[in-house]
């Protein structure tokens, strides 16, 4: 059976994407070994997906509009998505997000949370003994890597199932790049210990080659799609919307 997902093309719902060939018409090779790629994802259990939080930063401002949407179209799917522009987990004393995750784990009751975290992060910490740790050492990554864990158990024990963490996809400049590609490492370090985290690669479905940052990527159809901002971090509205039907196609089949 296929189904045509607007910007991500045809995809065949088979326990491998049209077969070992995945020969469909109108798609490019790379949408072709994504749509594979995320056929072998393994889908949450259906008593276990109905309700879903979206929570993040700025890159889930557009993004979680994005998932409403998808998730719109999903019969006995409920979805309420909640962003912070600048806001992260080096910052506290700016955003709490432990407390908003309490708040809204609580009011909401939601079986899945699909989170983004990280993208504004790469600045200083205040250590719990009140030492100021610089990006980019070992000190910072392990006071960062604490943080993480802190967030994944209270999504946890706040009596979330299952936890869709998204990697931070590549970005333009070097810095950024470096940051993202840590805090990729740390939150796969630290989802490793928890069984309910899973991690999603966003960089597969913005990039033609993952590790190096494109503004484009080619569609099903032939015609460039815009999948980042100008700013090369963030995602375009187009960019929104192929990763949210990546995320629903691999999670809601």
């Amino acid at each position: 059976m296929k189904k045509m997902l607007g910007i991500l093309g045809a995809v065949c719902f088979t326990a491998v994407v049209c077969g070992a060939d995945s020969s469909v018409a109108g798609m490019t090779t790379s949408d072709r070994v994504l749509t594979q790629k995320l056929s072998l994802i393994k889908a949450l259990p259906p008593e276990e997906r109905g309700s879903v939080l979206i929570l993040g930063d700025s890159m889930m401002r557009l993004l979680g509009t994005e998932l409403e949407k998808e998730f719109a179209s999903r019969p006995n799917v409920t979805a309420m998505s909640f962003s912070s522009l600048g806001s992260g987990l080096a910052r506290q004393d700016s955003f709490d997000w432990p407390m908003k995750i309490s708040e809204l784990t609580q009011s909401k009751k939601p079986a899945v949370v699909i989170i983004s975290l990280g993208a504004n992060d790469r600045q200083a910490l205040t250590s719990a003994a009140g030492e100021k740790l610089a990006p980019d050492t070992r000190e910072w990554s392990a006071e960062y890597a604490l943080r993480l864990g802190q967030i994944m158990d209270l999504l946890i024990t706040s009596g979330v199932k299952h936890v869709i963490w998204l990697q931070l996809p590549d970005m333009k400049s070097e810095q950024n790049q470096r940051h993202a590609t840590e805090v990729n490492r740390l939150v796969a370090e630290v989802a490793a210990k928890r069984p309910q985290v899973v991690l999603f690669e966003t960089a597969p479905v913005l990039a033609r080659k993952p590790g190096k940052f494109v503004s484009y990527v080619m569609g099903y159809d032939g015609a460039v799609i815009t999948v980042r901002d100008p700013d090369g971090i963030h995602l375009s509205s187009d960019g929104a919307k192929r990763l949210a039907q990546a995320i629903v196609l691999a999670y809601w089949k």
